[in-house]
């Protein structure tokens, strides 16, 4: 399972195995794309090798929020356009979540603040991380998955 949370600048990412209510965390990080020409070429390629590498069969994606800036959302839609083109050119399962959904199953709260994220996701999974990327990355993770017990 690949989990990403969308930023044009530093994507965060998950690569685990889901058994049940068992979470095992393969690989996390993230891809810095700030600056760079070809950035979404850099994501695709980075993206891929996970897929590829970790036999990923499903992919979880965070859809994008309101924002007033036109330029921030349609950078987000591009690279959210990357990953969802990856899900279907290998055949992947594809789950999106709100972040209100995301942040309400980490933390209780649909509004809660990233540092309140941060914290409970290094609860949730025994972490110290500092890096909001990854912990969304992680928070969608751990959404997706009181999802799947909830069915």
């Amino acid at each position: 399972m690949l989990s990403v949370d969308p930023s044009a600048s530093k994507t965060g990412y998950v690569v685990a195995d889901v058994l049940e209510e068992k979470v095992d965390l393969l690989e996390y990080g993230t891809i810095n794309l700030k600056g760079k020409k070809n950035h979404l070429e850099i994501l695709y390629r980075e993206l891929e090798e996970k897929i590829k590498n970790f036999q990923v069969d499903t992919v979880l994606l965070e859809t994008p929020f309101y924002s007033i800036n036109a330029q921030t959302l349609i950078k987000l839609g591009e690279v959210r356009g990357v990953v969802i083109l990856l899900t279907q050119i290998y055949k992947l399962k594809l789950f999106q979540y709100t972040p209100a959904e995301v942040k309400i199953s980490v933390t209780g709260y649909g509004r809660s603040s990233k540092e309140e994220v941060i914290n409970m996701v290094n609860r949730l999974f025994d972490l110290n991380l500092d890096d909001s990327d990854i912990a969304d990355a992680l928070a969608i993770l751990y959404c997706h998955t009181l999802k799947r017990i909830e069915v």
